[in-house]
């Protein structure tokens, strides 16, 4: 790999292994990988061109990270609102178990989450712990309860998504159908989610919002149990919950940034970079969403 005076100086703030051992996947030489048993790179390969491939995905992370809280805003909102309206006469109504699922499969996993939500509220056995919000401890002390939709603000997304799976049937059917709703108001079509269907969605979004959060290769992964959601795949999950707008305005961006990589890199690696991400095509993948997007608002 060609290196220059610039080289030491990057890999002495981001490290070896992030930048290397990370990226260098699309600029090997397999065959000869395979004749030596070390890694070979394809002829010609430059630092500076594992370098960009490093950056680029920094900058998708750091694109994508603000459309994934939007994401967990809204299931946030939504969450609380559909279920607050079940228990108008019940404040705390999420740290008591029967406000959950009844499947027995799901007994120990409530149990834990209602711990988690215990601290939070400061109940006992934690009602000693030290308020880590201000805001909690002014509804915690002053208003002797803790709501759902404060409660809300301080959970992760994992556990956003918790609250949302571990409700009963009905109660995901209309926060399903709340998103249906939410959908329909900016779009163009309507269309109906289910309950499986937002969960599905919830489930990818939330793996790789943690791919993001750990500073983790986020281009090239692949989630779900069976490892084939890709990030193409996830746009889509996104597309359900965003608005119109911020949906286009997030494929926007995501294909300014593999626009400027794909004419910085070799043909063959963008089209390794392209294809990990479920990607065929940058055009012919983004342009259509795009322009639907900008049709319906009128630009």
């Amino acid at each position: 790999m060609a290196t220059d005076e610039r080289t030491a100086g990057v890999l002495e703030r981001e490290g070896y292994y992030c930048v290397v051992n990370g990226y260098k996947d699309p600029f090997i030489d397999r065959e000869a990988t395979g004749r030596t048993g070390q890694d070979s790179y394809a002829h010609g390969t430059a630092f500076d061109d594992v370098h960009r491939l490093f950056r680029f995905d920094r900058d998708l992370r750091l694109v994508m990270f603000r459309y994934f809280a939007q994401a967990e805003a809204v299931l946030k909102t939504t969450c609380a609102r559909v279920t607050a309206s079940r228990h108008r006469s019940e404040p705390e109504f999420y740290l008591e178990r029967s406000s959950y699922r009844s499947d027995a499969s799901y007994d120990d996993r409530v149990a834990r989450f209602i711990a988690d939500l215990r601290k939070i509220a400061h109940r006992p056995p934690y009602e000693k712990r030290p308020f880590k919000r201000e805001y909690i401890k002014h509804y915690v002390r002053d208003h002797g309860e803790l709501p759902i939709w404060v409660l809300t603000n301080f959970l992760m997304l994992g556990q956003a998504f918790k609250l949302f799976e571990y409700q009963p049937e009905d109660v995901r059917n209309e926060i399903a159908r709340a998103f249906s709703d939410l959908y329909g108001e900016t779009h163009a079509a309507a269309i109906n989610i289910s309950p499986r269907k937002l969960r599905l969605a919830y489930d990818h979004i939330k793996d790789f919002r943690n791919i993001c959060a750990h500073d983790e290769r986020l281009y090239c992964a692949r989630v779900s149990p069976s490892r084939d959601i890709t990030f193409r795949a996830m746009l889509d999950d996104l597309e359900l919950v965003l608005t119109r707008d911020e949906h286009s305005r997030m494929l926007r961006e995501v294909m300014t940034l593999l626009m400027g990589l794909t004419s910085d890199l070799d043909g063959s690696v963008a089209r390794h970079v392209t294809s990990s991400m479920g990607i065929v095509d940058v055009a012919t993948t983004f342009m259509p969403m795009v322009g639907r997007g900008a049709r319906e608002t009128g630009r």
